[in-house]
């Protein structure tokens, strides 16, 4: 069997297989149950300063194979109910908890009262491409001065890692991932949702209750792995720091942990597999994976990171 095994900043993974933020990682059932598979490691939903409820429906819908639109609204129960529930479990794999805020302050009293509940690890989400209903404003991860100043105020209110998560919806995404590397930022992870949107001709409206909404599922893998790859790249060639890559975005076989591995990547978070296989998924994606890896002949996940990089370095 290869070595598997995956040490970041702040979490030390059996494999490098993680629950993805926002599928259920929100209350404490939801994630022993998670953690009880062969998950290498938990990320929490996103955690926002209040409660918030889920939008007006459709809020997830699979519109065509391998495509799955969501706009949930970031529901949550909010940082101190939250807190609460972190500080009175303890839980069999490691967990990143993930959080979010309107404005700099707001995220580092989140990061506060989150390593003073146990917290080990944070990943502050500055993507989630529709956090207000039909807003045409830019998001905080399109904004690299504002990126810095959101990591910066976590960095210093905190001495926990950092992980700062980042959109696709970008020109350039290596420029807003070295924002958050030079403010501090102890690794990012990427992708969150592609923007998109989908429209019921009979309807004759969106799909999605928001209207606006990202795409997840398959279809986006080979988006969120030219992603992975501008930022590992960028990395090689020191135009911006080095850091664990956390990659995500359509991941549902164990060949597909080993494309982005081969990336850069140094592990992956497994979200929208769940809806089609619940959390056994993880065993399953960890089965195939150490089968490629041993026909392959990789003894373990360094033998073969990056390797798909290797022809891509003179690329612009």
């Amino acid at each position: 069997m290869a070595e598997l095994g995956v040490e970041v900043p702040g979490l030390a993974l059996a494999n490098p297989l993680m629950l993805a933020s926002g599928v259920q990682g929100g209350t404490a059932a939801a994630l022993h149950r998670v953690a009880a598979s062969r998950c290498g490691g938990l990320v929490s939903k996103s955690i926002g300063p209040v409660a918030r409820e889920i939008y007006p429906g459709p809020v997830c819908v699979e519109s065509t194979d391998s495509v799955v639109l969501n706009a949930m609204g970031l529901p949550n129960p909010g940082v101190d109910s939250f807190t609460e529930m972190l500080s009175q479990n303890e839980f069999s794999k490691p967990m990143l908890v993930s959080i979010f805020g309107p404005d700099a302050e707001s995220v580092a009293d989140i990061a506060k009262k989150m390593e003073a509940a146990g917290a080990t690890a944070l990943e502050l989400n500055l993507s989630c491409p529709h956090a207000k209903p039909g807003s045409r404003a830019l998001i905080v991860g399109q904004q690299p001065e504002l990126i810095k100043e959101y990591i910066s105020a976590v960095k210093q209110a905190v001495g926990i890692p950092v992980y700062a998560k980042l959109t696709p919806n970008t020109a350039q995404v290596s420029t807003e991932a070295g924002a958050a590397l030079e403010a501090g930022a102890d690794g990012v992870s990427l992708i969150n949702t592609v923007s998109a949107l989908e429209v019921d001709p009979y309807a004759g409206r969106p799909i999605i209750g928001n209207l606006l909404c990202g795409m997840s599922g398959p279809s986006i893998r080979p988006i969120a792995q030219r992603k992975v790859a501008e930022v590992a790249l960028a990395m090689r060639r020191g135009e911006i720091p080095t850091a664990p890559i956390l990659a995500m975005g359509g991941i549902t076989t164990g060949l597909d942990v080993a494309r982005f591995i081969m990336l850069g990547a140094t592990a992956v978070q497994i979200g929208s597999a769940l809806i089609y296989g619940d959390a056994d998924v993880f065993g399953e994606i960890e089965n195939e994976l150490n089968e490629f890896m041993d026909v392959q002949g990789y003894s373990d996940l360094e033998s073969m990171r990056g390797i798909a990089l290797d022809t891509m370095e003179g690329l612009n």
